[in-house]
């Protein structure tokens, strides 16, 4: 059984079951874990030239600058906007949707002025490479990114490093429920016409939570370019870019979702900053594997790397060994829960 767990772009708009919608009121590299019953292994990613993201076309680099500022130190709270904590239960709320695997949409989610000088840079910008896969098991993308950093809009540097700081990850650690200690990742990405993804989880890496933050103006649903979200009905999954809008999710094995092909009536530009909060842990020998992950819930919450060490602990003979053998035998039960919860089975296998 193979899955393919890989990159990371949407949209939102209306929600249904699993996806939860805060609206201002007036007035929220592609990698491979081929996996069998007890056994998971890495395959190479993309190439170097596009940062592991399949191939790109550079481009020639200008951009004009916001001149808005961001306080690197800073937490994401100081930019996100206020009415967001006027009320508890906003974020008691946001936190256990994302812990209960649904979706979570922001509208008009960060302070305006830092809205409007990200729009200005990313739409700017001419500094976008054409990056874009094809793959044997028939997994493909193509849209536009800007992986070097030295090529990003002034503004995206000092940004993703409030993303990354010690109070984000603190505070995004304590929303979700999630380890977001790592270090995180983010960059600019415009979709334009005929860019799309095929569905895809997310889950590589180290990556604990994705994060969309929609800088589109003027963008129609009948575009293309939205999310659809696997978990939802069919009537309820699709989630289109609007201005201003951050999207959230906890990254699994069953965090599917992907972007819908932007069609040639597209008159505006489909724009995001989008990344991912990471985990620091790396399992090892020492840790009580046993007690931490010893309910399904628990385990849902590894990351793909994570899941590898487990691997390594087990089988590679170079690794730390897990003694006694009764609580390896411990270890290698929780081994094989993970494949069964994480990896099942198709239900739809072919009749031959």
């Amino acid at each position: 059984m193979k899955i393919s767990s890989l990159l990371a772009f949407l949209g939102a708009s209306e929600f249904g079951v699993n996806a939860f919608v805060i609206q201002h009121q007036p007035s929220l590299v592609p990698s491979f874990l081929n996996a069998k019953k007890g056994f998971a292994r890495k395959t190479k990613g993309g190439s170097s030239s596009s940062g592991g993201f399949g191939k790109t076309a550079k481009k020639t680099t200008t951009t004009v600058s916001s001149g808005f500022t961001v306080d690197k130190t800073k937490s994401i709270k100081d930019y996100l906007s206020p009415r967001l904590f006027d009320d508890p239960a906003i974020l008691q709320d946001i936190g256990q949707r994302l812990r209960d695997g649904k979706l979570v949409v922001i509208r008009d989610a960060f302070v305006p002025a830092f809205a409007e000088a990200m729009y200005e840079e990313l739409h700017s910008t001419d500094a976008w490479s054409k990056n874009e896969n094809y793959l044997p098991d028939g997994y493909h993308y193509k849209h536009n990114n800007v992986y070097n950093k030295a090529d990003y809009p002034p503004l995206c540097t000092p940004a993703l490093e409030m993303f990354n700081s010690e109070e984000s990850k603190k505070f995004m650690t304590d929303l979700t429920g999630r380890d977001c200690t790592g270090d995180t990742l983010g960059s600019p990405s415009y979709y334009e016409s005929g860019d799309h993804s095929l569905p895809h989880t997310d889950h590589v890496g180290q990556r604990s939570v994705a994060y969309v933050w929609h800088l589109s103006k003027n963008w129609k649903p009948e575009w293309g370019g939205g999310l659809y979200w696997a978990q939802e009905p069919l009537a309820n999954a699709y989630f289109h870019a609007n201005f201003n809008q951050l999207v959230l999710f906890s990254v699994t094995p069953m965090s599917s979702h992907f972007v819908t092909t932007v069609g040639p009536q597209a008159t505006e530009k489909r724009l995001s900053f989008n990344g991912w909060w990471q985990s620091s842990w790396v399992p090892n020998a020492n840790d009580p594997l046993e007690k931490i992950l010893s309910t399904p819930k628990e385990r849902l919450t590894l990351t793909h790397l994570q899941i590898l060490a487990i691997q390594d602990l087990l089988d590679d003979p170079w690794s730390p060994q897990i003694n006694p053998p009764e609580r390896r035998e411990q270890i290698e039960t929780i081994r094989q829960n993970i494949m069964d919860e994480l990896y099942p089975s198709s239900q739809c296998l072919p009749i031959e």
